[in-house]
């Protein structure tokens, strides 16, 4: 009786130490990626807010694991993924996504610069919820969408750069 209840004691201690670390890890993590582009400022905005176009650059939407695709001007859909627009203004996409299990990510897009060179952000805010697991798991987002928003990002300026 006694070891199960220091087994018991000792869970439950070890559980309030996992919870009171995790608590330090913020609850909004913003997964973010930039690059320069030499084009004019207006022509960005026609790749970024027509989701037909994103075939042609986006890496996220590309995934050969996405079945069942459709895509709209506003919205892009799978059985693993969606995506719709939220506004357009200015300087300034705001998507939704909402991922297989139910997760909903905001992204976004801005840009700025001068006549003939820009620097186009790509960003996810992702909002955790307290569970340690959640917050714990949130250290891998950058690794995970890090490397296909970078490769999104220079296919995009590939394909601008080289329109005539």
């Amino acid at each position: 009786m006694k070891i199960l209840k220091l087994a018991l004691i000792s869970a439950v201690a070890l559980f309030l130490l996992v919870l009171a670390i995790s608590l330090l890890i913020p609850s909004k993590v913003r997964i973010s990626r930039a690059i320069d582009i030499s084009i004019p400022k207006d022509s960005m905005a026609a790749p970024l807010n027509n989701l037909h176009q994103w075939q042609q650059w986006n890496e996220l939407v590309n995934h050969e694991h996405l079945t069942n695709k459709k895509v709209s001007a506003t919205s892009f859909s799978s059985d693993q993924l969606s995506v719709t627009v939220q506004s357009f203004t200015g300087d300034t996409l705001i998507t939704r996504w909402r991922q297989q299990n139910g997760r909903y990510l905001t992204s976004g897009f801005t840009w700025h610069g001068n006549s003939n060179r820009l620097v186009l952000q790509w960003y996810f805010d992702v909002h955790l919820r307290w569970y340690p697991w959640e917050k714990f798991s949130s250290i891998v987002f950058d690794k995970q969408l890090g490397p296909p928003m970078e490769k999104s990002l220079t296919n995009l300026k590939k394909l601008m750069e080289n329109q005539p």
